[in-house]
């Protein structure tokens, strides 16, 4: 009598679907960077004192706040990721600066 475990179907229920787990893993491993970028940018712009937060949305997108010193309101965003979320709101709060600048650089000329 062998004790060898008895080979399973491939589409057996009970078989697990090496297809899957690597979409499960490579999923964990973006998951992974995803956070470590976002936490990477955070620590940046906290040098420059901006603040960024990101909370998770019912839909699977990601919510972004994002704001600094010279700004009175607090840019959201959302994105696919934490970091695309990020992104969005960081090229908002660069466009508000800008236009802040802008307007102040009018100013003086006058």
């Amino acid at each position: 009598m062998s004790s060898q475990t008895p080979k399973l179907p491939e589409n057996s229920p009970e078989k697990p679907n090496e297809g899957s787990e690597r979409k499960r893993s490579f999923a964990q491993v973006m998951e992974n960077v995803d956070l470590a970028r976002a936490v990477r940018i955070r620590t940046e712009y906290g040098r420059v004192r901006w603040l960024v937060s990101w909370y998770p949305q019912e839909d699977g997108f990601w919510l972004a706040r994002l704001s600094c010193p010279t700004i009175e309101e607090t840019v959201e965003a959302l994105g696919q990721s934490r970091c695309l979320a990020i992104d969005s709101a960081t090229r908002h709060l660069l466009d508000l600066l800008h236009r802040q600048a802008a307007e102040s650089s009018r100013y003086e000329n006058d």
